[in-house]
Parts: structure tokens; C-alpha cells; sequence
């Protein structure tokens, strides 16, 4: 289903810096054309080493694009070092859930729940502990970014990805992909917005800029908040190519080798599996 801003006020929560964009985008660009202010809340404000540069890459991204229109606050959590305990957590809840209130705003746009990241998969479990208990009839979506998923039924082009890496002077760049089928929302782009969208990423210079146009440089889409069992990954892992993968990576004689060639399948996770086992669920959750 094709679908276009309307020009309401939009919250986009982001892990970090860049995420932003490959989150929605298209969807801020054209929320500020129709009017509509855009904010953006950063659940983690940078590593610690580069706190400043992370944040002046993201204000000098959006105050390109709009001055007026985009509203940035980061909360003081820790790139890939946050999260990882019980009381962090619900810390990380508390804040989220005083910030919805005070922006109220019509469209919420978060990480997919993709088993991929675990400060992504994490900011899509806060989010929806929040809105499990605050009444508001806001829209929620939530975006892929990128997964480490490979079927060879279902997501072949992940497949394709990773071999690619392996042929010099080929690359294979797909739009991210959602875990499941449920229905997929796909933003209508004008040429020129997407490429206002491109512009925006390019500006996270400390990111590989090229890289990131290249992997999110499409047009955003996203599907509706789902109900997830969050002691459990968003796919089907014992059937998955990334077991197979990691059980290589495990083997005495041939992990060192495999753990080098396939470095792109590494992912900054607690758990090895990429499952979201490891997150701190809190006892009686649903």
C-alpha cells in the first residue's frame, strides 16, 4: 500500500544518529514540506569518545534541510553500551514515555523489531512497553533497517548481499526488507524528495557516507507496530542461514577464518544468536 505524509506532527525515536533517516526519512521531508514539524528523539547521544561529533553531525543534518521545522533531543545513553541491564531499561522507558507526552504527536516511527541490533531491537521494546500503557491514538510505525535474517525462500537478496562481498567491483544494494508479511506501507517519493533524503544521510560524515546511500538511499517503508514475544527473535532462527553461519563461526579449525570472511554478518549484540533472548524481559510480561 502506497501511502503520503500528511503533514501532521511526527516523532521519528531513533537509536543513534543516522538511524533517523533509514527510519523515515522521506517521511520527515515530506512532513516539513506539508507543514508538519518533525521531531526526533535519540535514545543514545553518541560513544563516549565522540559524544559531540555524533550530535554536530545530526544537527548540522536536519538544520540543512530545515531550520525551523525539526526539533533533535538526545537522551544520555551510550552507543552499544546501553540497555543491558533491568534498570536501564525501564529507565530508558520512563524517559520515552515523558517525552511522548510533552511532543504528542499524531505518527511515531521506530526501529522494526529485526533481531539484528540489539540497541534497535531494544528501542522497538521500550516504545512498546510505552504505548502498551499510555492512551493515545496515535499511528505507530515501525521501519527495517537491516537484519541479519537470510533465508534462501523468503530473503534471497540477503543472500545475494553477502556473496557479492566476496566478487570485486560488484555491490548488490536491496531497500531493507521487513522479518514478517504482514502489510508493508510504502511512502510515495517524488525524485526530488528522495533525494533531499540522500542529502540528509550524507551529511553523518563519520558513518561512511557513501555506504549509507548505497544501503538506505530508497524510498521509506515501514509496517504497523506489531505485538511481539519479546523473549523470542522476530524469525524462525534455528531454520535460518545466520545459524548456519554462526555454527561455522564456532568450529575449531575453520572459525578464525570464518569469523574474518564473514565479518559482515557480526552484529553488536549481546547475544551471539541475534535473537532477543538476552534482553532483560521483566517477569509476567506478556
Amino acid at each position: 500500500m502506497y501511502i503520503q505524509a500528511k503533514g501532521e506532527d511526527i516523532l521519528i525515536i531513533a537509536p543513534h544518529q543516522d538511524d533517523c533517516v533509514a527510519i523515515a526519512g522521506g517521511y520527515a521531508v515530506q512532513t516539513v514540506e506539508k507543514g508538519g514539524h518533525v521531531y526526533i528523539l535519540y535514545i543514545t547521544d553518541g560513544y563516549e569518545e565522540d559524544r559531540v561529533t555524533r550530535r554536530q553531525e545530526a544537527v548540522k543534518a536536519w538544520s540543512t534541510f530545515s531550520e525551523t521545522s525539526v526539533t533533535l533531543d538526545f537522551l544520555p545513553y551510550i552507543n552499544n553500551k546501553s540497555f543491558l541491564s533491568r534498570e536501564e531499561i525501564n529507565k530508558g522507558i520512563d524517559d520515552i514515555n515523558k517525552y511522548i507526552k510533552r511532543v504528542n504527536p499524531e505518527t511515531i516511527f521506530i526501529p522494526l523489531y529485526e533481531g539484528g541490533h540489539y540497541q534497535h531491537d531494544v528501542t522497538n521494546y521500550m516504545v512498546s512497553r510505552v504505548l502498551k500503557n499510555l492512551e493515545t491514538g496515535c499511528t505507530v510505525y515501525e521501519s527495517p533497517i537491516y537484519n541479519f535474517f537470510m533465508s534462501f525462500k523468503t530473503t534471497p537478496e540477503k543472500i545475494l548481499s553477502g556473496l557479492a562481498r566476496f566478487i570485486p567491483l560488484v555491490t548488490y544494494d536491496y531497500p531493507p526488507e521487513p522479518v514478517r508479511n504482514d502489510q508493508v506501507y510504502y511512502l510515495e517519493m517524488t525524485d526530488s524528495q528522495l533525494e533531499k533524503k540522500k542529502n540528509i544521510i550524507t551529511e553523518f560524515k563519520t558513518q561512511n557516507p557513501h555506504k549509507l546511500r548505497e544501503r538506505w538511499g530508497f524510498c521509506d517503508r515501514y509496517q504497523k507496530l506489531h505485538a511481539y514475544d519479546y523473549s523470542q527473535p522476530p524469525f524462525n532462527y534455528n531454520k535460518s542461514v545466520a545459524k548456519r553461519i554462526h555454527n561455522l563461526k564456532t568450529l575449531p579449525l575453520i572459525g578464525k577464518i570464518m569469523r574474518k570472511i564473514m565479518i559482515w554478518t557480526t552484529t553488536i549484540h549481546p547475544d551471539p544468536h541475534y535473537t532477543m533472548t538476552s534482553i532483560p524481559i521483566s517477569t509476567g510480561e506478556d
